[in-house]
């Protein structure tokens, strides 16, 4: 049977051919397979699976009543072993097709375990302690939550987050155990604003340009209710001999007619296409505003240290939790609107359904049948029986901006 057969038994649809050397898997390889002892080494070196060691462990056993699976584990995870950061993350693994037993939903977590020993090498190597290096360990076992209580309800890992993982199989994104925040190095996407600086007060805008489709409203189109193209705009960023040129933007709208921006009065300071920190936000992330300032400062500085390739320019974060509505129904005193606020906030193109598996885990079939436990599942449940929508928001801060010490006058 060829690897081709083989992922057409399994269910794999358009899997990318393997190199030679991968399936079969050559003896000299097989001592690099996961095993039962390999679990148990890394359990007790790293404390990888926490509560879920049983659990993992049993899933990898459960492989042995399906063969055909356990040889695709063999040849990708090897496969992944091999690929470079750039590969890993840019490419996707794919899976066979969910059959809910627990090889099958341990299958994408079982791809990661032939490289943690590596990855914790590596993340030794940029710099980062012992402790430290655990910490990012950590995130195998936050992840298991994460896909128990809040995403696909299985004991197990879905492909999509076994591919959000591997920028940490890989270490090209940090955790340090602080306030469930981490760090990536990243680009500022095209569909993010140009950023202008006062000159004389400090002020910052947002501009946006880079042909973005607009929908009459102001929000970007092909948004969850504005798909409608009449009366829609491309929003462009020129810059001239003496201006900039563009829509400035909000956090909830992008402007329809174009300003003018004096390059006499003003400096661009941040571009699409520059060095970022994406900091993204675990399900248990803890909002103190004391945590988050030296969350936000040790990031950036060990970001600088472990990436020296980068010129970071900002912060960046992209979420639900950004969303000025989100805001709006908690107040601007809780935790999650202050960290918030740190940033400034500009709508992306998003189909509004984000919020739905973190703030009612329990699922639902009619929008009524939302739960309304708290003040933030009364506010969004309100908003959507509205027919409105909660939008992931963009939030940047350039470097040159930050401040973390929150009793700063």
């Amino acid at each position: 049977m060829t690897f081709e057969e083989l992922t057409k038994k399994l269910g794999v649809e358009d899997h990318q051919p393997i190199p030679n050397g991968y399936y079969p898997v050559p003896d000299q390889r097989k001592g690099e397979l996961c095993t039962v002892g390999m679990i148990d080494n890394l359990q007790k070196k790293y404390g990888l699976f926490e509560e879920y060691y049983e659990a993992v462990r049993e899933g990898f056993l459960d492989l042995e009543n399906d063969p055909l699976r356990k040889t695709y584990l063999e040849s990708i995870s090897l496969y992944f072993k091999d690929l470079t950061a750039l590969e890993a993350t840019t490419m996707k693994i794919k899976y066979p097709s969910s059959v809910n037993t627990p090889a099958s939903n341990m299958l994408p977590l079982l791809v990661h375990l032939p490289s943690i020993d590596g990855t914790y090498e590596t993340y030794r190597q940029k710099g980062l302690s012992h402790d430290e290096a655990i910490a990012c360990l950590k995130i195998y076992s936050i992840y298991l939550r994460e896909e128990e209580h809040y995403r696909s309800k299985i004991i197990g890992i879905s492909p999509a987050i076994s591919n959000w993982m591997s920028r940490f199989t890989k270490c090209t994104i940090i955790y340090l155990g602080h306030a469930g925040l981490n760090f990536q190095p990243a680009s500022l996407p095209d569909n993010s604003p140009f950023i202008l600086k006062n000159l004389r007060s400090g002020e910052l805008v947002g501009v946006f340009g880079k042909n973005i489709p607009v929908h009459k409203s102001g929000i970007p189109l092909g948004s969850a209710g504005a798909e409608d193209e009449e009366g829609s705009f491309i929003a462009k960023f020129e810059e001239t001999d003496e201006a900039y040129i563009g829509h400035r933007a909000n956090e909830r709208y992008i402007s329809k007619e174009p300003t003018t921006f004096l390059k006499k009065e003003w400096q661009l300071v941040l571009s699409p296409g520059d060095d970022m920190i994406s900091v993204h936000i675990f399900w248990e992330a803890d909002f103190t505003p004391e945590k988050v300032s030296a969350s936000l400062e040790e990031g950036v500085r060990r970001a600088i240290a472990c990436y020296p390739e980068f010129n970071f320019k900002a912060l960046h974060c992209n979420s639900w939790l950004m969303s000025p509505d989100i805001n709006e129904a908690l107040g601007e005193k809780s935790k999650l609107s202050q960290y918030s606020a740190r940033f400034m906030r500009f709508p992306v193109k998003d189909a509004g359904i984000a919020t739905l598996n973190y703030v009612f885990p329990n699922g639902y079939e009619k929008l009524e049948e939302l739960e309304e436990k708290t003040t933030l599942q009364r506010a969004i449940k309100k908003k959507l029986l509205a027919g409105q929508h909660i939008y992931v928001t963009r939030g940047v801060i350039p470097l040159t901006e930050v401040t973390f010490d929150n009793n700063k006058d």
